[in-house]
């Protein structure tokens, strides 16, 4: 092992200025969605990947003008890939300007750090991808880079179809998500639901001829605070893993004039469901909670995304936590907290983790940035792990 820790880190230490390069690059091609405009992100990571002698293409599903990446090494046919890495070129929008303390799309390396709109998340870990074949030469990886994460857009779902359909059949993936490196054997779920609140309108000089969709709808936020605070659980999984629900509101609209009582008003809730929920379960309780708090409304699904979870002995962990532990990053498992594609790519079938540089807490944040230090005990890692399976396949 110290032999092979010697090789590795030596041939990551050359790769550095190159991933670091790559990282900033793709941190100065913007790629927010919304709108949805990743094209110039994937056609960067086509032309490199093609420069680095790979196996390329640009898989124009399922949208014709936000090309997704599927890359291989060129000595191996596509059927004898043991395992994805997957991520998403897709970033969040930077938000408002004036409160970034830089520009989000500079790529600005400082101190050690990369800045900018998708550093975390998760451009820098798109650039381990890029150049971590020409670190471990003989990987059989298939590396997925899909649009419309960030919108729970069908890029992953699609990808893996067309590779099934190509006769690829990968056992294991990683989906690189910033988990500060720490091995996320499961992830949550998420539920978004919009709920329409209904009054009746009256002029705003007789409130009591009305009924204020306002008003009902801040007893409704009364309401699901009380069950945020007294209605989580922990749940445990495989290994004593924690995961935990959680319930927000995000975002609430109301009233169309100044004088007008309102008739209606929206609340949207973010409720993260664990792998050990019944989702039909949870949204009976929120229409229980409704139905008492407020009584007259709608309610409706905006979107949802699986939870997931390893159940039983994994050997991809096992290999990634010897991995970590000989880098001297000490391995800890735990329940991913945000919701990630690796809902679809366990769906076919394939042992999968979220696994990568960065913390969650950076993602989507004002003056988004990543140690380029991790970004180096990522790459050892990742290439530790890819080596140790490739023994054992």
């Amino acid at each position: 092992m110290a032999g092979m820790l010697g090789k590795v880190k030596d041939a990551v230490e050359r790769e550095m200025v190159g991933i670091v390069e790559d990282a900033a690059e793709l941190i100065r091609i913007p790629s927010r969605n919304p709108p949805g405009e990743e094209r110039r992100c994937a056609e960067y990571i086509y032309s490199r990947l093609r420069e680095f002698g790979l196996n390329a293409f640009l898989l124009h599903e399922p949208f014709t003008d936000r090309p997704q990446v599927i890359a291989y090494p060129s000595m191996y046919r596509i059927d004898e890939l043991e395992m994805m890495l997957n991520g998403h070129m897709d970033t969040v929008p930077e938000g408002s300007a004036e409160a970034w303390s830089i520009d989000p799309f500079s790529g600005l390396i400082r101190d050690g750090r990369i800045y900018g709109r998708g550093s975390v998340d998760m451009k820098s870990a798109l650039a381990i991808m890029m150049h971590i074949c020409r670190i471990v030469e003989d990987a059989r990886v298939m590396l997925c880079f899909a649009v419309g994460e960030e919108r729970a857009e069908p890029g992953t779902s699609t990808m893996l179809r067309h590779l099934r359909h190509m006769g690829a059949r990968v056992r294991y993936g990683v989906v690189m998500e910033p988990t500060s490196l720490r091995i996320a054997r499961c992830q949550r779920g998420a539920l978004w639901l919009r709920v329409r609140v209904r009054g009746r309108a009256a002029h705003a000089s007789i409130p009591y001829a009305g009924t204020n969709a306002i008003l009902k709808a801040c007893r409704a936020v009364d309401a699901l605070n009380a069950y945020m605070l007294t209605g989580s659980r922990h749940e445990r999984g495989e290994g004593g893993v924690q995961c935990t629900p959680s319930c927000s509101i995000t975002m609430i609209d109301g009233g169309v004039k100044e004088n007008i009582i309102p008739d209606e008003c929206t609340l949207v809730i973010d409720r993260r469901v664990t792998p050990y929920e019944d989702v039909s379960s949870v949204i009976d309780g929120i229409r229980e909670l409704l139905d008492k708090s407020i009584g007259d409304y709608s309610m409706d699904i905006i979107a949802s995304r699986r939870a997931v979870c390893i159940d039983g002995p994994s050997m991809l962990i096992s290999r990634l936590s010897d991995a970590l532990g000989s880098i001297g990053v000490e391995p800890v498992v735990e329940c991913f907290p945000g919701s990630t594609d690796n809902e679809f790519i366990v769906g076919e079938g394939i042992e999968s983790i979220v696994w990568g540089p960065g913390s969650i807490e950076q993602a989507h944040a004002v003056d988004e940035h990543i140690s380029i230090e991790e970004l180096n005990r990522a790459t050892c890692g990742l290439a530790l792990l890819l080596m140790g399976m490739s023994r054992d396949s």
